[in-house]
């Protein structure tokens, strides 16, 4: 397997993000094909002493299957440059793919300003009409 630009690829399929820079003084790592959708889809698992952390609030839970106590939180900026890296966006795209045609009966949480920017070839896009100043939004929307 090749790492580069904080991908693990085998057969040219992206398998595994780590983030570049450490954040909550943890190395994070998030992997394709992980069945939990607890805390999020995707989410991560620190290096050093497994804690969960969610990669939409940057909640971070300890190691184990305990899902209710949060035992810290990324700081704003650190959230902030882990949702504007590229590399991640990408591969939160696949993971949420993946889990989604893995899973499809499960529902779980994925923030309004990802469907739009990291899912827009897939699921809608937005064109902004310069004459008129308005959006249009053509795609799908789910109701529940």
């Amino acid at each position: 397997m090749k790492m580069f630009s904080g991908y693990e690829q085998n057969n040219m399929t992206l398998r595994r993000y780590t983030v570049r820079q450490k954040l909550y003084n943890c190395v994070w790592i998030f992997k394709i094909g992980d069945p939990d959708d607890k805390p999020s889809v995707p989410h991560a698992h620190s290096k050093e002493n497994g804690y969960r952390l969610n990669a939409w609030t940057g909640e971070v839970y300890p190691a184990g299957s305990e899902r209710k106590n949060i035992i810290g939180q990324l700081s704003r900026k650190e959230l902030t440059k882990l949702h504007r890296d590229k590399n991640f966006l990408k591969f939160a795209k696949k993971q949420i793919e993946w889990y989604q045609k893995e899973y499809p009966c499960i529902n779980f949480y994925i923030p309004e300003w990802f469907r739009i920017r990291g899912l827009s070839s897939k699921e809608a896009s937005i064109r902004k009409e310069e004459s008129l100043n308005t959006y249009i939004f053509i795609g799908q929307a789910n109701i529940k």
